[in-house]
């Protein structure tokens, strides 16, 4: 009988990637947790493809791991935390693909997601094949980055297991000409994935984070992203404004409001990890 990776797919725009900054650790957290976040947790490993730096592999997942300055930290931090906690004896694979900036009317948009609005800027000029041109390129490097990893393990004699798809995007969207398709493209994301990797989970939990207030219209995103939560089952949505997530206070004295802070970077990392329940 072969033995299980459990596999966590963590993606989106840039507070996916992880602008908290490194240097307020010590504002928010005691000496030992971030000895355990800069040593990186035994049982958590990430294959990261993160903004402009990739892993080429599983590698273990420490602060500022995906990160070329090392300067800022994701939310894999706080998934590691409290997994390790919820689940000491358990081994966690997380799969990262994360870029800034990035929207779902184009650069995340799947085949089942309707028509771009333009060309998808990053698009990689090299990559000519059919399937490039018929969906966004953060599709295509989410679906490569999972499609070598489960290839990986199975390869290995591991019988891969996606547990989890944590979503934390919407910003880029959160203007009046593209939220009102937000919904759709949404649908299609959820849908696209689920009819792809289908076959590597059963009852995958799909947790997906609310955007900040500071958003033009992040009450129509938020809105679709909790509307769908509640109409389907094993989706669950984080609502990072009740829940008291900061983008106002870090760095100090020249707030980067688009960006939770870094103590809340880590926070949104446990929130998904606490919809995860084996």
């Amino acid at each position: 009988m072969s033995k299980k990776a459990k596999i966590i797919v963590l993606a989106g725009q840039s507070n996916a990637v992880g602008v908290g900054h490194v240097q307020y650790l010590p504002k928010h957290f005691d000496q030992s947790t971030i000895d355990r976040f800069t040593n990186g947790f035994d049982n958590i490993l990430i294959n990261f493809n993160s903004h402009d730096i990739k892993s080429n592999g599983f590698v273990k997942n420490t602060v500022g791991c995906t990160e070329r300055s090392k300067r800022t930290l994701g939310p894999e931090v706080g998934v590691a935390q409290t997994l390790s906690e919820k689940y000491p004896d358990e081994k966690f694979y997380i799969v990262k693909c994360a870029f800034g900036g990035t929207n779902l009317y184009s650069d995340w948009l799947t085949p089942s997601g309707g028509e771009a609005y333009g060309k998808a800027s990053h698009n990689n000029e090299e990559n000519h094949n059919e399937n490039y041109r018929t969906a966004g390129w953060c599709w295509n490097e989410l679906t490569a980055i999972t499609d070598e990893s489960l290839s990986f393990f199975v390869n290995s004699g591991f019988d891969p297991e996606i547990i989890a798809f944590c979503w934390m995007q919407g910003e880029s969207d959160a203007d009046r000409e593209h939220c009102i398709g937000y919904g759709a493209r949404y649908k299609a994301l959820l849908s696209d994935f689920s009819a792809r990797y289908g076959k590597y989970y059963n009852n995958c939990v799909f947790a997906d984070a609310g955007i900040s207030e500071i958003w033009q219209e992040y009450k129509a995103i938020n809105q679709t992203k909790e509307s769908h939560a509640k109409q389907t089952e094993n989706c669950f949505y984080i609502d990072t404004i009740g829940s008291g997530l900061t983008t106002l206070n870090e760095p100090e004295g020249e707030a980067d409001i688009a960006h939770y802070d870094c103590d809340c970077t880590v926070k949104l990392g446990n929130f998904f990890a606490e919809k995860i329940n084996l």
